[in-house]
């Protein structure tokens, strides 16, 4: 009696275990995971790196005039805010006509470190 007992659940225990295999889905491995995550998070770091890399080339900005321009053409100029593009005019303004681009140094907020981040894209000349 307990021999067909014991018998009796290793029967049902090896269906259970069977039927498990057969209709459950598979377990996914850790390894599956980790290589799932390692390929995402190296799409992100060259995604991440095609944008830097897109932000550090400027789109080719040309020379702008600074006797001539306006608040949004300054405002093209790398480095140069609506702050800076204002501070340009009012000098032009009260002082006229820049003679050369050096005289950019006498607006205030523009030194010398400034000024030689600018000086490709400005012009007194057309």
């Amino acid at each position: 009696m307990i021999i067909n007992f014991l018998l009796g659940i290793i029967t049902i225990g090896l269906l259970i275990k069977g039927y498990r295999l057969w209709f459950s889905e598979p377990v996914p491995s850790i390894e599956n995971e980790v290589l799932a995550f390692k390929a995402v998070a190296e799409e992100v770091e060259r995604e991440k790196a095609e944008k830097s890399n897109e932000k550090k080339q400027n789109p080719i900005v040309k020379s702008v005039n600074i006797n001539t321009s306006n608040k949004a053409d300054l405002m093209t100029i790398p480095g140069i805010g609506p702050v800076t593009a204002e501070r340009i005019m009012i000098h032009r303004e009260d002082f006229g006509l820049f003679q050369s681009v050096e005289d950019l140094l006498e607006v205030k907020g523009i030194g010398p470190k400034t000024f030689e981040k600018l000086k490709p894209f400005i012009k007194t000349e057309d």
